[in-house]
């Protein structure tokens, strides 16, 4: 309950950026008080969670607050670009003081309370039980029909009433309860991989059919509706995560029942393209493709790459793209507005923490990775956390979506998901319904008296880890 009420808490304050504080600081307030009431858990998750993300999240805490710590003149005046700080320093005369590694401590420590929130979820929810963390996707599914939801009727008024942030005021994108459409419009991304991972695929109920697909072709719309280009092309990843998990359900034979339902999605899908091509909202959308003229990221990605160089190898900080990226932004790509993110979170942070930032993010990449490629070879719900890391990391590209506390928080509710999945998987097993002795063959339904199972972990006999959970008829309620 708590891991729930602060992934709707960030939902309702995380989604302006760094630019709402205040709201920012209700998140990070909720986030520091459930892991002071939470002090076990704190600590149990230090002590028993696997070491290698153990590691990781330490340092990735630490980072900022080792960033702070004070330096004596002769050592932070040594450090690569700092040059300007002493230069201005010295026409006051006070360069001879201690000044701490980063070059906005103010940025720096926030980015520290930033993933409190983080640590509370990842550190509440990766113990619970399967169906616990069933609960938390249908948790994201309901956070994602808010938002569109909301949307909409923001839209109505031409964003001009209900909206939640100054800046989105006048908007033709929808909003929701954030103030960027490219994080928008990632959540929505990820509702919809959640949803792919909570669906059952076995004995379906009417409701699940066609609540499912009402859910699933609304939060599409919402994602067109967002005008966000990254999170249309995205749609491509919760796609590809059904196609995978229905091919695996359903192999090896294509029955009569697979190819009906499998129809009745393409056409569905097809209706609905064909009521919204011509919709003007719908149009504005798609047409944001065509303005590739007007792209300025390429030019913020050069200016940004000149920039780590003056700080290689150890960066700048943590937070401080904004103040040192104006001094080696190139003249002729200067424009009305301030670039303010390097729109590239790979080059933010090795801007901002040099050669440990590549390291910390590598590291994330190998483990998050690993435990990826375990979750879909083992499927269930796992899969929504390979679909989140894929989404993120892909939107990280041209965008910055863990600067927003609402993701954070929806990312550490998915790295949740995959560190107890060998214990889950194991839970599943001993509900999961006897085998028959052929390789390959389908299983008969289990009963209440929850039966083992006899497939071994990996090999064929065994059914997809997320789908003999919902076998019972109360997995399904």
């Amino acid at each position: 309950m708590q891991a729930g009420i602060l992934v709707l808490v960030g939902l309702l304050f995380g989604g302006g950026g760094s630019g709402a504080g205040l709201a920012n600081l209700v998140v990070q307030l909720a986030g520091l008080a459930i892991l002071a009431i939470n002090g076990p858990a704190v600590a149990a998750f230090f002590r028993t969670a696997p070491r290698g993300l153990v590691v990781l999240v330490a340092l990735t805490l630490l980072l900022p607050l080792l960033q702070l710590v004070p330096l004596p003149p002769a050592i932070w005046q040594a450090l690569p670009g700092r040059e300007f700080v002493g230069q201005s320093l010295d026409l006051t005369g006070g360069s001879d003081v201690w000044m701490p590694f980063s070059l906005d401590p103010n940025r720096t420590a926030i980015a520290f309370f930033a993933l409190l929130p983080a640590l509370a979820v990842l550190v509440l929810a990766w113990q619970l039980g399967r169906e616990d963390k069933r609960q938390l996707l249908m948790l994201v599914v309901a956070c994602g029909l808010i938002v569109v939801l909301l949307g909409a009727q923001q839209l109505a008024t031409g964003n001009r009433h209900l909206v939640f942030y100054a800046e989105t005021i006048g908007s033709l994108d929808l909003q929701g309860t954030f103030a960027n459409r490219n994080t928008g419009g990632l959540m929505l991304d990820i509702a919809l991989v959640a949803l792919v991972a909570v669906f059952p695929l076995r004995q379906i109920r009417a409701i699940w059919t066609l609540g499912g697909m009402a859910t699933a072709v609304l939060l599409i719309v919402g994602v067109v509706l967002t005008r966000s280009r990254t999170s249309m092309l995205l749609l491509l990843v919760p796609a590809a995560l059904a196609a995978w998990r229905w091919v695996r359900w359903r192999r090896p034979t294509l029955t009569r029942r697979t190819a009906i339902a499998a129809g009745a999605v393409v056409l569905v899908l097809a209706g609905a393209a064909s009521l919204l091509a011509n919709n003007q909202r719908v149009q504005s959308a798609f047409g944001r493709f065509d303005a590739v003229e007007d792209e300025q990221r390429p030019l913020i990605w050069k200016d940004t790459v000149a920039a780590s160089r003056r700080y290689w190898p150890v960066g700048s900080g943590i937070g401080s793209f904004d103040d040192v990226f104006q001094a080696d932004e190139a003249l002729e790509n200067l424009s009305y507005g301030r670039a303010q993110r390097a729109h590239d979170d790979f080059l933010e942070a090795t801007l901002e923490s040099g050669l440990v930032g590549i390291a910390l993010v590598l590291g994330w990449a190998f483990v998050l990775g690993r435990l990826g490629v375990a979750a879909l070879r083992r499927g269930g719900i796992g899969l929504a956390g390979v679909g989140t890391f894929a989404l993120v990391a892909l939107q990280s590209i041209t965008d910055y979506p863990l600067r927003s506390q609402t993701l954070l928080c929806l990312f550490a509710l998915m790295a949740a998901l995959l560190i107890g999945a060998e214990r889950d998987e194991a839970e599943s097993r001993r509900g999961a319904p006897e085998q028959g002795g052929k390789k390959g063959a389908r299983s008969r339904p289990a009963g209440r008296s929850g039966s083992r199972g006899t497939g071994g972990r990996g090999g064929r006999s065994g059914q997809e880890d997320g789908l003999t959970a919902f076998a019972p008829s109360e997995r399904v309620s």
